[in-house]
């Protein structure tokens, strides 16, 4: 079972990168101001002063409000306060070296004992929190996994590397192949390397996916908005379409692909510039430009149309749909580096 590390006392305190998110059950566990963090582990603490580090070690856990990241290992790394006087520094050993030096003298009821040589609330804060081995970071309705994460507390960005990277929330799921970002300020998860978001039999693949999150009526953590760039392909159970970005809409159900579109469906394919598919009626549309951008009289769309096979084999009907343009013409951000 685990064992709390006597010091909500060594607090943990966190420095505070932002203001707190207004979404309740978001990940905000770097924006969560005069939040302690509270750390537990089965095979003990380790306390190091020259490296300001606290590892703990063995189903590590490390909370803080709603937000919960577990691990095999945890490293807390931390700093003195600008400004602040300086205390007592803290003590290196083992787990129970670690529980008696942290244990203070008797301090009178509601009165903070000053003592305690663990306690890093005074002069210290943590800046920056690794976990490595079966990363979980989550809360009640939103959950990131990786090999290793590394948790930036004063840009409050999570990076999560390694195998099975995936962000899970209550009706879609994000993975990526290379790296997986969490930014809280923004709510949003940016996927790296082959980067696939999925909800139910749709999914949309890219070099890059960049997902923006946000709260549904029922209170959970639900994709606003998503964004694939470079080699995209978005399937559903009738047809594939591929380009250089599309940009989805999961509140309306539609999906904007633009660039060398190509759109295939059984044995047709359509070519053109631009395409708008309706996820809610199963119509697609194609076009040679995107809304918005100058008509090139070389710009058509094409088509390869096979006989139909079997009678009611047809292409979809007509009836345009309202357009929606691509929100940004922004590129991901560049990948995080990490210390």
């Amino acid at each position: 079972m685990y064992r709390p590390i006597s010091f909500v006392a060594l607090t943990l305190l966190i420095a505070a990168g932002g203001a707190r998110l207004a979404a309740a059950q978001a990940i905000d566990f770097a924006t969560q101001p005069g939040v302690p963090v509270e750390v537990y582990a089965d095979n003990g603490l380790e306390l190091s002063q020259d490296a300001k580090t606290v590892i703990a070690h063995g189903n590590a856990r490390a909370v803080r409000g709603r937000v919960t990241v577990t691990a095999d290992t945890l490293i807390a790394h931390y700093r003195e306060k600008t400004g602040a006087a300086a205390a007592a520094p803290l003590k290196s050993g083992t787990a129970d070296a670690v529980k008696a030096a942290a244990t203070p003298a008797a301090a009178k009821p509601g009165e903070k004992n000053s003592t305690d040589p663990t306690d890093m609330q005074g002069s210290s804060e943590v800046w920056r929190l690794e976990a490595n081995g079966h990363v979980h970071i989550f809360t009640e309705t939103q959950n990131a996994y990786g090999d290793h994460a590394d948790y930036n507390i004063d840009d409050a960005v999570a990076v999560l590397t390694g195998k099975n990277l995936r962000m899970v929330t209550a009706k879609e799921t994000v993975t990526a192949r290379d790296s997986l970002e969490y930014w809280e300020n923004r709510q949003q998860a940016v996927a790296r390397g082959k980067a696939v978001a999925t909800e139910a039999d749709k999914h949309i693949q890219g070099d890059v996916l960049v997902a923006d999150y946000g709260q549904n009526a029922q209170k959970q953590t639900v994709m606003r908005h998503a964004t694939g760039f470079g080699n995209v392909i978005m399937t559903t159970p009738n047809e594939i379409v591929k380009g250089d970005r599309a940009d989805y809409d999961p509140l309306g159900g539609v999906v904007t692909v633009t660039g060398a579109v190509k759109l295939t469906r059984g044995e047709n394919q359509l070519d053109g510039g631009y395409a708008v598919v309706d996820l809610n009626t199963g119509v697609s549309h194609l076009f040679p430009n995107a809304p918005g951008t100058a008509a090139n009289s070389d710009n058509r769309v094409k088509g390869l149309l096979m006989p139909s096979k079997k009678a009611g084999d047809t292409v979809p009907g007509t009836g345009a749909p309202k357009l929606a343009a691509p929100q940004s013409d922004d590129a991901p951000p560049p990948p995080v580096k990490t210390p």
